[in-house]
């Protein structure tokens, strides 16, 4: 798992004025919207008791502690201890982490990290597909994110992007060819989808049409998106890591035009991620040029100290301290360099430094 990433937290849809408790990277992140319709994405960790911000309410552009009442600002610092009488000014260390937020192609995504802006990987280049329907929804693997990410990654998966329902039976796939980019790639192939299933007004099986082959696109970007066109389709999948045995893939589709509904495209989604669930969860990642270009990367960012070491979370901190992704504002405000209660998260050594091995395909 690596911090100083972009990462989509959660669809613009799924976050309100009503805070929102979103968990990744095995850290716990309120996310809320401003008066002014923004979103904003905090640590969840209350400095005072630990208590969970989450839980608690919005209060004007402030989010307000469910325990004791204290209100904090969007940039994290606290305003207002009821407790204490208005006389007394609010203590420097009474401030939470809180990430860089942008609202793009309908995701919340948070800069967990603390580069300053000119210094942080980029995010995706997204584009409008010029669609006029949109499917959404969610799966969660009992895999590390990387391996997940691997499977998605394979060309026969922008199949899943066409509309309609299809024999639950793997594309062919052909003449694959892959280019490599700095923070990404993209493999592109001749996709033959399986036949398409015509019913007729009674819900049974009327027709079985063969597909005609087509190109289909899959590229990937730092640190979990997969984008995928096949056609006119197109389809995201973010990968979020929840820790380091579980990760929950949220998709996105964008059709043109189509007279399927949302709760049956949901429905077919969820069947044919359910029918990868035993490779995906059970059998390596296959070894493709968007594999590749991962391990490289991935590599890269554990040797720029981005890598998170959960393993020693979890022996040394947890139930004892706990610990947060840096902000920006620890570099940016040095005079607040004294005045963090949450202590940063420990990240792993870099390869060369390090003084234990993993086994292939280990997350991090």
């Amino acid at each position: 798992m690596l911090k100083n990433f972009w990462w989509p937290l959660a669809f613009s849809s799924e976050v309100s004025r009503n805070p929102r408790r979103v968990t990744a990277l095995q850290q716990e992140f309120v996310l809320y919207r401003l008066p002014d319709g923004r979103a904003n994405v905090l640590s969840d960790l209350c400095v005072h008791r630990g208590g969970a911000l989450s839980d608690g309410w919005t209060k004007d552009d402030c989010i307000v502690c469910p325990y004791h009442g204290w209100e904090f600002k969007p940039d994290g610092a606290c305003v207002r201890i009821p407790a204490n009488p208005p006389s007394m000014p609010v203590p420097r260390k009474a401030r939470v982490d809180a990430y860089p937020t942008l609202e793009k192609m309908q995701w919340v995504w948070a800069f967990l990290g603390d580069l300053p802006d000119a210094e942080r990987p980029p995010m995706p280049a997204l584009q409008e597909a010029g669609a006029t329907v949109i499917f959404t929804g969610d799966f969660t693997w009992h895999a590390p994110y990387d391996r997940v990410m691997g499977h998605l990654s394979e060309p026969a998966v922008a199949a899943l992007a066409l509309d309609g329902e299809f024999a639950a039976e793997p594309p062919k796939v052909a003449q694959a060819s892959a280019q490599v980019g700095e923070w990404g790639a993209r493999l592109k192939a001749q996709l033959t989808p399986p036949d398409r299933i015509e019913r007729s007004f009674l819900g049974l099986v009327s027709k079985r049409a063969p597909a005609e082959a087509c190109e289909a696109v899959v590229a990937f970007h730092m640190p979990c998106i997969t984008l995928y066109r096949i056609g006119d389709d197109h389809m995201m999948m973010a990968h979020l890591p929840v820790n380091e045995t579980t990760t929950v893939t949220r998709w996105m589709i964008a059709h043109k035009a189509s007279t399927t509904e949302a709760e049956i495209a949901r429905q077919r989604m969820t069947a044919s991620l359910e029918r990868m669930r035993a490779r995906v969860e059970g059998q390596p990642a296959p070894q493709h040029a968007i594999v590749q270009a991962f391990t490289r990367l991935h590599d890269e960012a554990i040797a720029r100290g981005w890598g998170i070491d959960a393993h020693l979370i979890q022996a040394e901190y947890a139930n004892i301290k706990a610990v947060v992704i840096p902000s920006p504002a620890r570099r940016e405000v040095p005079e607040l360099a004294a005045a963090w209660v949450m202590k940063e998260v420990p990240v792993k050594q870099a390869p060369s430094q390090s003084r234990t091995t993993h086994e292939p395909g280990q997350t991090a």
